[in-house]
């Protein structure tokens, strides 16, 4: 049968994968066929897939995945970019779509989080408003009530492990990054950093009876945390699952200039921003200025201890209004399939045997996610949705996945 194909690339599995699922699960419903998988093996074979839309998820200067989505469209894809940190941009240049608009110029729409980011592109590169689209992203739709239940399971065994506990985002890769020796002078960073490392101390032993669970980005190195919070019993380093399934087992949130920061308060969770430095300045950064904020650690103490620590400003909430343009009970996933239908793709014929055999012989083992974690996370959907989404899931290769509607 003849499907439009989408192809969905993922690279870090914490931050992406239940972002894409969510969007396969409805795109499928309207008649996509959907490749899903880790971005090399999805970009090793395109050479040989059926032709389709395929995501990009922003690139720096430099980077090769502009020259990949150049490729791609020369073969006969139809690219689209949906930037995984297009949401806190400042300024008048946004540096990710590259210095002038030659890989602007191989996209065919670009999903943006919200106004500012449209904005900022727009004013540097007037020619190509037409390809830009306010959507909203997946990820934040998964904080929404309609699909908090989708963590009910993971909550549950995160609050049984590790009882009431202070979630602790960090986000030091431009000094702490995992790849050893790159931007090793940040010393700014580096002093707010340690500054995180002894707010933890003071934490472990303000609370004894509560766990500190330090949640580093993801291309954070950890050996900094480990080798320094060593000795102090309830402090834990992690660095796996959805942030949205830890956000909502926490009793209370601290973090500086994260995203996690939106996340939290958008989960209508306790959450503070911890400002160590150059407090008047950083304040007014999107993630601190949508929380309470603070560079006093006893303010933290007494924030914690207090009663009632659900707030939520409207003021801070119209000024997430100009970077999110998917609030409330408008959905991205909607906004973007939306999107896709109204770009002129012709539906392919099923990947070929030839291809499939091909494909089959390919060792390795999956890194990216499981049969059964798509199956399961797709029942979660079903029952939310109160229906049953009937599809095919086929295993290519390792880490990548074939997935579609079944059809009578």
């Amino acid at each position: 049968m003849l499907q439009k194909f989408l192809y969905l690339p993922i690279e870090a599995k914490t931050r992406e994968m239940d972002a894409k699922l969510l969007l396969t699960y409805y795109a499928i419903k309207q008649h996509y066929h959907v490749i899903l998988g880790g971005h090399t093996p999805i970009f090793s074979h395109l050479n040989r897939m059926p032709k389709g839309i395929l995501f990009s998820k922003g690139t720096p200067y430099g980077d090769s995945r502009k020259e990949l989505m150049a490729d791609a469209k020369h073969l006969g894809y139809t690219p689209v970019e949906l930037d995984e940190e297009g949401l806190l941009v400042n300024g008048l240049h946004y540096d990710r779509l590259g210095k002038d608009d030659k890989y602007l110029s191989v996209l065919e729409h670009v999903y943006c989080w919200g106004y500012t980011q449209k904005e900022i592109i727009v004013n540097q590169f007037p020619n190509h408003e037409h390809k830009l689209y306010i959507t909203g992203h997946p990820r934040f739709d998964l904080l929404k009530k309609k699909f908090r239940s989708l963590y009910d399971d993971e909550v549950k065994k995160l609050k049984d492990q590790y009882g009431d506990f202070i979630l602790v985002n960090t986000r030091f890769t431009q000094y702490n990054h995992f790849l050893k020796g790159l931007n090793p002078n940040e010393k700014y960073i580096k002093t707010v950093l340690e500054k995180f490392i002894d707010l933890v101390k003071k934490l472990s032993m303000k609370y004894p009876n509560l766990n500190i669970v330090v949640r580093p980005h993801i291309h954070e190195g950890l050996d900094i945390y480990r080798r320094e919070l060593a000795n102090f019993k309830n402090v834990f380093i992690v660095h796996e699952g959805n942030i949205a399934m830890w956000l909502m087992a926490a009793k209370v949130v601290i973090h500086n200039r994260c995203t996690t920061g939106i996340e939290a308060f958008l989960l209508d969770k306790p959450v503070i921003a911890y400002i160590p430095i150059n407090y008047k300045r950083e304040s007014t950064f999107l993630p601190n200025a949508v929380t309470k904020n603070t560079d006093k650690i006893k303010e933290i103490f007494d924030y914690i201890d207090a009663k009632h620590l659900h707030e939520k400003k409207d003021e801070q909430k119209k000024l997430l209004a100009h970077y999110y343009g998917a609030l409330d009970e408008n959905y991205a996933y909607e906004n973007i399939i939306q999107l896709l239908d109204r770009l002129s793709v012709k539906a392919e014929n099923p990947i070929s045997d030839e291809t499939i055999k091909a494909l089959a012989t390919i060792k390795g083992e999956h890194t990216l996610t499981s049969e059964a974690e798509i199956k399961s996370f797709f029942k979660k959907l079903d029952a939310i949705e109160g229906t049953e989404n009937k599809f095919r899931l086929n295993v290519l290769a390792p880490d990548l996945f074939e997935i579609s509607a079944l059809t009578e």
